[in-house]
């Protein structure tokens, strides 16, 4: 992918233009290029073995490149394939009318966000992301939807959860862990979309297309009675089982050759940078005063991973695992799996995506998100230990 990139960005633009395929895949910015190459150099330089220790070390390469981006490539890969089957014959149809009253007194968004949600805590917030994406250019989620989905709907997978307790060494707290998680989520979700940058987000369709949606049910008429004759209406108008999992091999090949090697450049960056530099703990200072002035126990530690998360989802949880306390490994874990906006993989996934989110408002919704996780994060924490 990193080599493809180079090699399409450097051909002439006359010559690149009649190859519209290549152009799907291989147009980028500069910038998204440089992070590819680095991605596909130093993963091979990982692979191999070949090169200094905090490229290729057990901390850094293997960590990025290997123990993280396995369980993604597997996890994206099988959410592409096969979430045209999820999206094209009838099941968000059926959800999406049985939940919409719920989803539209709540969080103000169509029934079908449920699928979104689901897809996470069974598969990966990536697929979620994905899916988001498709629905939003099928003029299903309007841009205010598709941005308030995409950053507050993308949860971590069940199994997520339990690895980051395992790794930060509270896995005896999981249910906690998670039942926090769940809480502080909601409450993001119903609180994020009324603040900026969400709350500027207008109802406008991608491409200027009408709206594809109807989830209301006609007076008198059974809720289920309807899910159920527009989830047939939708499998008899969808595109034969062949041609939807083109459309999910095409996608996957985007992200495999364009949208992985970046991501897991940023996670490699994060570790080398972490593990090798004292820049993250000069970064965190303001946030070691204000956790040292909370009185959590090993401070100093700790302030890193309250914004590490943006680069990295794990970094985090990494760094719980390294602390004694519980207290503090709690709060670690807890924002790890809440804050939900990091380079690493969701962030990319939307800024690669036709959602019109900014790098800025990303930041600021993450920096929004942790805000409301923290305190809620340390009020547990006290309560349990």
């Amino acid at each position: 992918g990193a080599l493809i990139s180079v090699i399409y960005n450097l051909t002439p633009h006359s010559f690149a233009i009649r190859l519209p395929l290549s152009r799907r895949l291989m147009a980028s910015h500069w910038s998204w290029t440089l992070l590819t190459l680095i991605g596909g150099i130093t993963a091979a330089m990982t692979l191999f073995q070949v090169g200094p220790n905090w490229i290729i070390g057990k901390d850094t390469g293997i960590t990025a490149y290997i123990d993280v981006a396995g369980a993604i490539f597997l996890l994206i890969g099988l959410g592409c394939l096969f979430l045209p089957f999820l999206t094209d014959y009838g099941l968000l149809d059926f959800i999406g009318t049985l939940l919409q009253r719920t989803f539209q007194r709540v969080f103000n968004l169509p029934g079908r966000a449920t699928i979104d949600t689901l897809a996470s805590w069974v598969g990966s917030s990536s697929i979620a992301v994905v899916m988001t994406n498709y629905q939003y250019q099928q003029g299903y989620y309007s841009a205010r939807e598709s941005a308030v989905i995409a950053t507050n709907f993308s949860v971590v997978s069940i199994p997520f959860v339990l690895l980051t307790s395992q790794v930060a060494g509270i896995e005896q707290f999981f249910l906690p862990l998670y039942g926090t998680m769940f809480g502080i989520c909601i409450l993001c979700a119903i609180i994020t979309p009324r603040l900026p940058p969400l709350a500027s987000f207008k109802d406008e369709y991608y491409q200027g297309q009408e709206k594809q949606l109807n989830e209301d049910v006609e007076q008198g008429e059974s809720r289920l009675s309807c899910a159920l004759q527009r989830a047939v209406s939708t499998a008899k108008k969808a595109p034969s089982p062949a041609q939807s999992m083109k459309k999910g091999f095409w996608s996957m090949f985007d992200i495999y050759l364009m949208m992985m090697p970046a991501a897991m450049a940023i996670e490699f960056l994060t570790l080398a940078v972490y593990y090798n530099t004292s820049i993250m703990q000069t970064l965190a200072y303001p946030l070691f005063l204000l956790l040292d002035a909370l009185q959590v126990p090993q401070a100093s530690m700790a302030a890193p991973g309250m914004f590490i998360g943006l680069l990295d989802q794990f970094v985090p949880t990494i760094i719980a695992g390294s602390i004694d306390s519980p207290f503090t490994k709690f709060i670690l874990a807890g924002l790890s799996i809440t804050q939900l906006i990091f380079f690493a993989e969701t962030a990319i996934l939307i800024m690669r995506s036709a959602i019109p989110l900014t790098i800025m408002q990303l930041i600021a919704i993450f920096a929004i998100r942790t805000l409301i996780a923290f305190p809620i994060l340390y009020g547990m924490a006290h309560l349990l230990f």
